[in-house]
């Protein structure tokens, strides 16, 4: 398991928003802005829209678990926040996952690769 380290600082944050890119889904939004090094650095937030604090820290529970589960498919060398947003809906973590891994896919983050078959045949049913 990689081990990611957290953002923390204001400015930190602030050059994630302020140079890196973002990609938005329906109950989160992905922040990522490449830095080099051996590992991430992760930031979460939750949006001040969301009311209760109560509500803010449990979407922020399920935003960590989700990457916790991620983690391991992540390209090191990157600072990534994930904001979390107010919706209608009662997110949970069979909604917010699947949330996570699609914005983490479509920035390029992801590393997780095809299986390429293991057998030495075409596919066509001749063998040589």
């Amino acid at each position: 398991m990689k081990q990611t380290q957290p953002l923390r600082m204001n400015y930190e944050f602030s050059r994630v928003y302020r140079q890196g890119r973002f990609i938005s889904d329906r109950h989160v939004v992905l922040h990522y802005l490449r830095r080099g090094g051996q590992k991430n650095r992760l930031g979460i937030t939750a949006s001040r829209k969301v009311n209760s604090s109560v509500q803010r820290n449990r979407l922020k529970r399920l935003l960590r678990e989700s990457y916790r589960q991620l983690e391991d498919q992540t390209v090191p060398g990157y600072d990534i926040i994930l904001v979390a947003r107010q919706t209608a809906d009662e997110p949970n973590l069979h909604t917010i996952l699947p949330e996570v891994q699609r914005l983490v896919r479509r920035a390029g983050l992801s590393s997780k690769r095809k299986q390429e078959p293991t057998d030495a045949s075409d596919g066509c049913g001749l063998s040589r």
